[in-house]
């Protein structure tokens, strides 16, 4: 078995195939960690309609709708270990194998809101945190795992779980406010934009919610792929949206751009076998890699589709890239983390973990932050490329970091999840 095919059954398969394909184990039944919900003491909600973040505050995957936020303030060159936590674990089997899930998985970022960190796990639940102490504030438990990444509105969360199902939390105290369930995994994280959920799911549709009622206003049928057996079958990116239109990839490999008032699709653009990657909009420019088929990082025109320039990537692209002044980052499942002038594509720098990089860049304050499929978590410069910093976090790390005021949160398959500081 190829080193590729080995990753997708381990680490990315397993948490795609649809709930039935799966024997069933009890997970605890509400307070793994023994203790009572609390309330957590929020803000007021700032009359944003949408779930895009502010400096202070992480409120989706990737930070805003375009894909280009992800943090604010001066972030400390040599971080010190503020607190872990160690979140309970998901025994379950795989191909009648036993296998145990452990941490936070792909994409799995944190977010950041008022004094509160909230993260989702492997093992099944999803915390809220006092983000400087680590103090469980409440949990939530679900039947599978919590792998894609929530959005934040209004304060509530809005999380996919592997269980096929979507839900609405109140952000305080954790309560079910509402539930939809489908047939396939929820792991595309959720946007929120001018009150609606727009989301995907291994179901193929993408599908959009009142984001106060749950009620489905619509959805659109794209079909499922023929991946791997186990693997994803639909949608399993996050949208990125501006001016109305929402730009994805699918299994079967295309990257479409749809507008969501029309309820149609605009252009598509055939890129290889899986794009799961979420794309990244610069202006008029569309930047999004392609994990299976012909492995390649892309440039495209943001009105056409069409291609303005590519790079070859050995063993493809998980990563969704980063912003990073005038050039773009992205992280190879060929251990390689790339730097390209956004404009032309050539190559500025490169970094070599020596292990496969799913995990989505972090780039605040002239740094970038990121997991590989080895056991560090680093810190480079952004300019150059030079590492500042790495932690062994003791197992691989595909999530993405909230990183607010000089903190970073992020998890690992260690099934720890982390706060470093000043």
């Amino acid at each position: 078995m190829n080193r590729r095919r080995f990753l997708q059954l381990s680490a990315a398969g397993a948490a795609a195939v649809p709930l039935r394909a799966y024997a069933r184990h009890s997970l605890p039944v509400r307070h793994p960690y023994g203790i009572e919900n609390a309330v957590a003491r929020l803000p007021a909600w700032d009359g944003a309609t949408s779930s895009a973040s502010v400096p202070g505050s992480m409120r989706m995957f990737r930070g805003n709708l375009t894909h280009t936020y992800y943090g604010s303030g001066t972030v400390p060159e040599q971080p010190r270990l503020a607190w872990k936590f160690r979140m309970a674990d998901y025994p379950t089997t795989l191909r009648d194998q036993p296998i145990v899930w452990k941490g936070t998985g792909w994409t799995g970022q944190a977010l950041k809101y008022g004094d509160y960190a909230f993260v989702g796990s492997t093992g099944g639940h999803f915390h809220c945190f006092e983000a400087l102490t680590g103090k469980l504030v409440w949990v939530y438990t679900a039947e599978r795992m919590f792998k894609g990444s929530p959005a934040l509105y209004k304060n509530r969360i809005y999380v996919p779980n592997v269980d096929n199902h979507l839900r609405c939390l109140d952000a305080a105290t954790g309560a079910l406010i509402w539930d939809w369930c489908g047939d396939y995994d929820m792991d595309s994280s959720p946007r929120i934009y001018d009150g609606m959920v727009y989301v995907g799911g291994e179901d193929g549709d993408l599908k959009c919610f009142d984001a106060e009622t749950g009620v489905m206003q619509w959805k659109h049928e794209f079909g499922v792929g023929t991946g791997d057996e186990p693997g994803s079958t639909g949608i399993e990116c996050s949208l990125a949206i501006v001016d109305g239109i929402a730009y994805f990839g699918h299994l079967d490999g295309f990257v479409r751009a749809y507008s969501l008032g029309e309820r149609k699709v605009l252009w598509k653009h055939h890129l290889g076998v899986d794009v799961d990657a979420s794309c990244l909009v610069l202006g008029d420019r569309l930047y999004v890699g392609v994990e299976d088929g012909r492995p390649t990082f892309h440039c495209m025109d943001r009105a056409t589709g069409k291609d303005i320039w590519t790079h070859h990537i050995r063993e493809g692209v998980w990563s969704s890239a980063a912003v990073s002044g005038k050039n773009v980052i992205v992280g190879g499942n060929d251990g390689v983390l790339y730097c390209f002038d956004a404009a032309c594509g050539d190559l500025v720098w490169m970094f070599e973990s020596g292990a496969g990089i799913w995990s989505s860049p972090s780039v605040v304050d002239g740094k970038v932050l990121f997991g590989s499929y080895d056991h560090f978590y680093r810190m480079l410069d952004a300019a150059t490329g030079a590492l500042i910093w790495k932690y062994d976090i003791e197992d691989r790390s595909h999530s993405g970091a909230a990183i607010e005021d000089g903190h970073i949160w992020v998890g690992g398959a260690s099934g720890y999840f982390y706060c470093f500081a000043a």
